[in-house]
């Protein structure tokens, strides 16, 4: 009798263990998603959404990595497909072989108390038949227990996405063209793009803003807009619109990479925005990408919007001594050319963070030093209004790491 009872309990653990393999709609609900991905073998585009795990072991490290399924990949042991891009607060990783054996094939995870972990994932789409246009697919994470390397879960999101492909067709539903932007956000933030200028709803597509640091020779077949126009430039994002958008691209955000919360945005009530760029219905395909430049959507964060500043002004950076991330706050009295910089202590431009036509108003902009050395560093700030008056301002910052 005890070897029977003892067999049972060993056929059920084991049984128990392989159905937690099975790749299950359980335990991962989506927060922010986008309505569409995109297609191509090589016209391929980085996308991001954000979500929460639970039901969990409590502060537990797991290895994980993300990709895509379709409902019929739902009870099978087969993770989907798609190429990884992992988000760890701001470090960002991607692999075109994953596994949770190998550490350049995952990325890791800890879980809270109560055993959830909320934050952004992101994956690329391959030349799969699963990004198919006209297909649903369903993002999904895979799990090991505790860092053996084993997999242990495979959980699919409770939403889905649409896959659209690029197209010059007006009258087609699963058509889609480029769209990108140059703005003044920070790098490694997330963008969303919406229809509408209230944010209802979930976004048209989502991404993260250049310069993130990922290889970009390990990013092969990037769609050509954003190989040659947003790789590796500061403030630049890339992504895409439907063809059918009869109101046009109407609300652009800017959400913080750590807490999700959005920090800036610009909107446009008719979807034609300053610059005169027509986002209603377009059909450029990949090779006529729509354009949206800083005058269209800066993406600056804009303190006390209904105050106008009645002085220009620099004010110190915070923290200070920073390690990485800094904040800098300053006031136009003015609309005019603004010049933001930082240098070292031999005068060598660094980084520069403005350079552009900015109206009148307070903003503040997020620094990354991850790729400086620890010193003394100082930063300028230029200001000429229109009428040719110029103000400059220069303070220290110190970055230790």
């Amino acid at each position: 009798m005890k070897k029977t009872t003892l067999f049972f309990s060993v056929f059920l653990l084991i049984v128990s263990y392989v159905y937690s393999q099975q790749l299950t709609q359980n335990n991962f609900t989506g927060i922010l998603v986008p309505r569409y991905i995109c297609s191509g073998t090589n016209t391929r585009l980085p996308y991001v959404f954000r979500a929460q795990l639970t039901n969990l072991q409590p502060n537990t490290k797991y290895r994980y990595y993300t990709q895509v399924c379709r409902f019929t990949d739902l009870g099978s042991t087969n993770s989907g497909a798609g190429n990884p891009v992992m988000i760890n607060g701001g470090n960002f990783k991607y692999t075109t072989n994953p596994g949770l054996s190998n550490p350049a094939g995952y990325d890791s995870l800890i879980t809270n108390v109560s055993g959830t972990y909320t934050g952004w994932f992101g994956f690329v789409h391959t030349g799969n038949a699963r990004f198919t246009a006209g297909n649903y697919v369903i993002p999904a994470i895979t799990l090991d227990s505790g860092g053996s390397g084993s997999v242990r879960y495979r959980f699919a999101l409770n939403d889905s996405i649409l896959v659209l492909g690029f197209s010059t067709d007006s009258a087609l539903s699963t058509a889609a063209t480029g769209i990108y932007g140059i703005s003044l956000a920070s790098p490694k933030d997330i963008v969303s793009l919406y229809d509408n200028v209230n944010n209802t709803g979930r976004p048209l597509a989502m991404v993260y803003l250049e310069n993130e640091g990922i290889d970009s020779s390990a990013m092969a077949s990037l769609v050509v807009y954003y190989r040659d126009s947003v790789n590796f430039k500061n403030g630049r994002w890339g992504s895409f619109l439907p063809n059918q958008l009869p109101g046009g691209l109407r609300r652009i955000n800017v959400h913080d990479i750590i807490t999700g919360n959005i920090t800036a945005s610009n909107t446009d009530e008719d979807g034609i925005w300053q610059s005169g760029t027509n986002t209603i219905n377009p059909h450029g395909s990949y090779t006529n990408a729509v354009r949206m430049s800083t005058q269209d959507a800066p993406l600056l964060i804009k303190i006390n919007e209904t105050e106008v500043p009645g002085n220009f002004s620099l004010k110190q950076n915070f923290p200070n001594p920073f390690n990485s991330v800094t904040n800098i706050e300053f006031s136009l009295p003015k609309s005019g050319y603004t010049s933001l910089k930082l240098f070292d202590v031999l005068g060598r431009d660094v980084i520069k963070i403005i350079n552009e036509f900015l109206s009148q108003g307070s903003y503040r902009v997020k620094i990354d030093g991850s790729s400086l050395c620890s010193g003394v560093y100082y930063y300028s700030l230029s200001f000429i209004t229109q009428e040719g008056k110029d103000y400059t301002s220069v303070k220290k910052a110190v970055l230790l790491k």
